[in-house]
């Protein structure tokens, strides 16, 4: 492979599934083959493939032979699976994993696909060791149609700036690059297909980095000498970054999917 954006020193930090979306997408496309998009779909932190999972080549592939397919981007938390078609098993990986792709053929669910990490051997010497797991979707099993009305993005950015006239102390910087020991196993860091949009390819960044982030601050169970109602607040604004930066992220990269895949 030459000239490969993994090279770049401008990597985003993204969840494995949109990952491999958005290389899939190049693939379609005829930007890239199904060999180097399955080893990019790892992104630079690598990883290593467990037997007994899911073949990214195989995968990428057999996609052509659906008919009218097409991938949803699912970022589930408890009480929130919209998007997921089951069966329970699929379900919880995907809460586990908290990411799934559900793959459609002519607005029927076929499968989902969920990366398992090995969390007892998740950083070898080629990366964490991941499993992709595939779970064929109940017969007949229809999801609603991608969200592409666009709100997403307004909704982030009206978040991002009602955080910043807060007077909430906050360690989120959409605007630098996420450091490597911030990034979770069920994340990894990629270069971005070069035929994205500029805009996209902003939202991607400010998505990807705000949800990551929020992420973090909410985990925080040191609140320091913070009062209580300051710590309120805090959450409060944080939730509603984490919220609106996973709506932009799932429109942004299931608008780049379906401009692929018609």
């Amino acid at each position: 492979m030459t000239d490969s954006p993994l090279a770049s020193r401008d990597l985003l930090a993204l969840p494995r599934c949109a990952v491999l979306m958005l290389w899939a997408a190049a693939y379609l496309r005829g930007d890239v083959g199904p060999d180097d998009a399955a080893e990019l779909a790892h992104g630079a932190s690598g990883g290593t493939a467990v037997p007994g999972g899911e073949d990214l080549f195989a995968w990428l592939t057999g996609l052509r032979r659906l008919p009218l397919a097409q991938l949803r981007l699912v970022l589930p938390v408890p009480g929130r699976l919209a998007g997921l078609v089951g069966p329970p098993p699929a379900i919880a990986a995907a809460l586990a994993a908290e990411q799934a792709v559900v793959v459609t053929a002519a607005g029927i669910a076929d499968h989902t696909l969920v990366p398992g990490i090995d969390v007892d051997r998740a950083e070898g010497p080629r990366g964490p060791r991941v499993t992709w797991q595939r779970f064929a979707a109940p017969l007949g099993a229809q999801v609603p149609p991608p969200a592409s009305s666009g709100r997403a993005r307004t909704e982030l950015l009206t978040a991002l700036q009602e955080a910043a006239r807060s007077t909430v102390d906050l360690d989120i910087v959409p605007d630098e690059p996420v450091p490597p020991d911030r990034i979770p196993v069920g994340w990894t860091a990629t270069g971005l297909p070069r035929h994205l949009e500029g805009s996209q390819a902003h939202l991607l960044v400010l998505a990807g980095r705000t949800l990551l982030l929020a992420q973090g601050e909410l985990a925080d169970t040191d609140p320091g000498a913070r009062q209580l109602s300051d710590a309120l607040a805090r959450r409060e604004i944080l939730a509603r970054l984490q919220e609106t930066a996973r709506a932009a992220l799932v429109e942004t990269v299931e608008r780049v999917v379906h401009t692929e895949m018609g």
